[in-house]
């Protein structure tokens, strides 16, 4: 197979990987806290750190193999066509500023090193920022930024609800407006009756006497840095999707008929 379709297919398979990852356990989840000594309760969003930690290396070889597979199919394109052996190591999928700078600095030679329907192929992928194609390019910053620090997903809280807690925890304060659910160490807190020692012993509540309960409530994974509004199984998906259709218009721009 194609060296640029198997990095794809190395990116799924992380893909793959991460979602076993979310079904075995949650990066995040949101909590009720009892204090049964002191009728102290509250509501508060928590990380499991070791699974957080693990989604971000995986959701970093997603990218970086998708950014070599861009890599891979403009290097099939374009090497034999390169005039030494410097230019031809330098050869990498361009991202843009600006549409200006891709017109001016990198479609001018294509036509006549490899032609015009590649450069118009490339064009019409729309590899710049400003007006471009952001997913793309982000597939090109976000693995530059994996060189230097994990890509943490975070956790979507924005569809808890006042009347969603109450519905799980009756004593759960009302009257709540114009308020939501956040990444915070406690985001409400109210008190109920404490129980007495003979009652805490006779529940078995621990030394601590702090009682930690998740919640069913809606925790999306997200990847903030990509798209806050997507789950990360998604928007990946989308990028892997993304990548496949560039290097065929690449491909076929270039007249190379490859699977």
């Amino acid at each position: 197979m194609d060296s640029a379709y198997l990095k794809v297919k190395r990116a799924e398979k992380h893909l793959a990987e991460l979602s076993q990852l979310f079904k075995r356990g949650k990066p995040f989840g949101y909590y009720l806290e009892t204090n049964c000594k002191t009728g102290e309760r509250a509501t508060f969003a928590k990380r499991d750190e070791e699974v957080a930690n693990e989604a971000a290396i995986i959701i970093g070889d997603v990218l970086h193999n998708l950014r070599a597979a861009i890599d891979h199919a403009y290097w099939n394109c374009t090497e034999k066509h390169a005039k030494s052996d410097g230019e031809r190591r330098n050869i990498q999928f361009p991202i843009t500023s600006t549409e200006t700078a891709l017109r001016d600095s990198v479609l001018p030679g294509l036509p006549s090193r490899v032609s015009q329907d590649f450069a118009n192929a490339l064009a019409s992928l729309k590899p710049y920022r400003d007006g471009g194609n952001l997913l793309l390019c982000a597939i090109h910053d976000l693995d530059v930024m994996d060189k230097h620090k994990l890509l943490i997903p975070t956790g979507n809280f924005t569809k808890i609800d006042s009347a969603m807690l109450q519905r799980l925890v009756p004593d759960f304060p009302s009257g709540l407006i114009d308020c939501g659910a956040g990444n915070c160490h406690r985001d409400v807190v109210w008190r109920v009756q404490p129980m007495t020692w003979t009652q805490r012993r006779k529940a078995k509540i621990p030394p601590t006497n702090i009682i930690e309960q998740e919640l069913n409530v809606p925790v999306e994974i997200i990847i903030s840095d990509i798209d806050p509004a997507k789950p990360a199984i998604q928007i990946l998906q989308e990028l892997i999707d993304l990548t496949r259709s560039a290097i065929e218009i690449l491909y076929l721009g270039a007249g190379m008929n490859v699977d």
